[in-house]
């Protein structure tokens, strides 16, 4: 019994050490490979300036902007004068899910003293 629990300790802790060789040489392989082709580098303040003076529109955009969203609003308002619950198609029924839902919902609505299905108080 002590050999074999022995053996079982020998074994872990070679399996161990080798997992931790395979991944030091693995993290040396990549660290080496970095060094050999560096990615491209540039410096933080400079990339965030660039990208800052691209993110301010000028004013011909911003007017063009303004008048799109107001003109899809106002074509919004225009469509959708009508809105009450939706209604479904003729020759379509509503999914056992949406019908037993809907159920639950309105009997929970009709009793005194509930609310949303649990006793209140």
């Amino acid at each position: 019994m002590r050999d074999e629990l022995w053996e079982a300790a020998t074994i872990a802790v070679i399996g161990v050490a080798m997992v931790m060789t395979a991944l030091t040489i693995l993290m040396l392989a990549i660290m080496v490979l970095t060094r050999l082709a560096p990615g491209k580098k540039e410096s933080k303040v400079e990339a965030t300036i660039e990208v800052a003076h691209r993110q301010i529109p000028d004013k011909e955009s911003v007017a063009a902007i303004a008048v799109a969203m107001a003109l899809a609003m106002e074509e919004e308002e225009k469509g959708s004068s009508h809105r009450g619950p939706r209604t479904i198609a003729p020759g379509h029924t509503a999914s056992r899910w949406v019908s037993a839902g809907r159920e639950q919902l309105m009997r929970s609505r009709r009793k005194t003293g509930q609310k949303w299905g649990r006793p209140s108080g």
